[in-house]
């Protein structure tokens, strides 16, 4: 294990990594950003997905990615009405450009109050404030985000984790904070949020050089520590935050680092989706080089106490072409792995058991982002990044239409 730490004190890739450099620029001199509105009643290449824990609303980021609105504001995130399937006009905001992940907090277990989005075009994570009934995005009361930007300080953010905890301020007593992961894409670091909960909006940051390309972060149920994928290193890095009394953010800790280690040619590198059983004892990471799922153990170094992780990859399955992001659904009272191949438009599911494939689903586009609901329908959204829609998929065993395309969003 190494343990490394790191205080305070502190239509495609390439395009769109050229173009939001052009955009930060742009905006570093201070230049009047023109352009239309981006549209509220569509999706402009969706991204990352947010599903309210009582299934009822699904929070869609449209990235904006070729540009075709203001530049500054071009984004939106998006509120879908789930149970008829439409975009509720005016409840959602406009964003930057170029978008990633999404994600909720959860203070006290209890309902989300806010929305998090990693921001490329702006290097900032938005927070967004949620209606109490989940159904309206704000920022401060109003539908642009301008006010409620975090930076970074850290080029291309992308993937996020959000949750939520409590800390025990000696002076001032029990304090709820939001702790955001954010992995940057370009660039070594992950930056770490602690975002006070009340109306003042406090926050604090700081970052960590973890690893370069970083892609995706989760957390590991067990243990509570988080482990962030590569695009550029053929490893997966784990590590957790530390917080000081009064709830700020003081530093980041590299826990380990697990290596993949794969035959000539292939190298390991390039991976994408992580997410672990409801144990926590395994994480599935989907990696490119080659085209597989890992699974990884990730389970307790100590039985007795059920302490410690083993983190080591013990198997890989062969996946078709682009595999990317992944997600754990419990089907016929059994934990199935969802795995989008973005290349193929297709969704892979695997039986973690055995390690076997047991279906495909064919996507009508390009699979980007997925979002499940295990509550209230049943389904798991897709978003289609080429197509400006979401798909929905009917993961109901009991149903003749069981892991099929049963409608759209657009």
């Amino acid at each position: 294990m190494s343990l490394q730490f790191y205080g305070s004190p502190a239509r495609r890739l390439l395009a769109s990594v050229v173009l939001a450099s052009a955009l930060i620029t742009t905006s570093a001199c201070g230049v009047d950003v023109q352009g239309p509105e981006p549209p509220q009643d569509r999706f402009v290449y969706p991204v990352g997905m947010a599903l309210h824990p009582d299934g009822h609303y699904l929070y869609v980021v449209s990235s904006n990615f070729d540009v075709e609105f203001r530049q500054d504001r071009g984004g939106t995130v998006l509120v879908v009405d789930t149970d008829t399937l439409e975009i509720v006009p005016g409840a959602g905001v406009q964003i930057g450009t170029f978008g990633g992940d999404i994600a909720l907090n959860a203070p006290g277990g209890g309902a989300p109050t806010r929305a998090y989005v990693a921001v490329r075009g702006d290097k900032t994570v938005t927070a967004l404030d949620l209606e109490p009934d989940g159904g309206t995005l704000r920022c401060k009361g109003s539908s642009f985000t301008g006010a409620c930007q975090l930076p970074t300080n850290n080029d291309d953010p992308f993937g996020l984790v959000v949750t939520s905890t409590t800390v025990d301020d000696p002076a001032a007593g029990p304090v709820a904070i939001d702790f955001v992961g954010v992995a940057h894409l370009v660039g070594g670091n992950i930056t770490a949020f602690a975002i006070k909960d009340g109306a003042d909006g406090s926050w604090s940051r700081v970052s960590a050089p973890l690893v370069a390309g970083a892609n995706a972060i989760a957390q590991s149920p067990r243990t509570g520590q988080y482990y962030v994928t590569s695009r550029f290193t053929n490893t997966v890095v784990a590590f957790r935050p530390v917080f000081n009394p009064d709830g700020a953010i003081e530093a980041v800790f590299q826990l380990d680092e697990i290596s993949i280690d794969n035959a000539t040619p292939f190298s390991g590198l390039d991976s994408r989706g992580i997410a672990f059983n409801a144990a926590g004892t395994t994480a599935f990471v989907a990696n490119r080089g080659p085209n597989s799922l890992l699974f990884v153990d990730v389970g307790p170094t100590e039985l007795g106490t059920l302490s410690g992780s083993r983190n080591q990859v013990i198997d890989m399955l062969p996946l078709p072409n682009a595999p990317a992001e992944v997600e754990v659904i419990q089907v016929r009272g059994q934990e199935l792995v969802y795995v989008t191949s973005y290349a193929q438009k297709l969704i892979t599911v695997v039986d973690p058991e055995s390690h076997q494939v047991v279906d495909t689903i064919d996507i009508p586009g390009q699979p980007y982002a997925m979002a499940v609901d295990a509550v209230r329908h049943h389904r798991l959204y897709v978003s289609l990044f080429t197509s400006d829609a979401i798909a929905v998929i009917d993961i109901d065993p009991e149903s003749p239409s069981f892991n099929t395309v049963i409608s759209w969003v657009k």
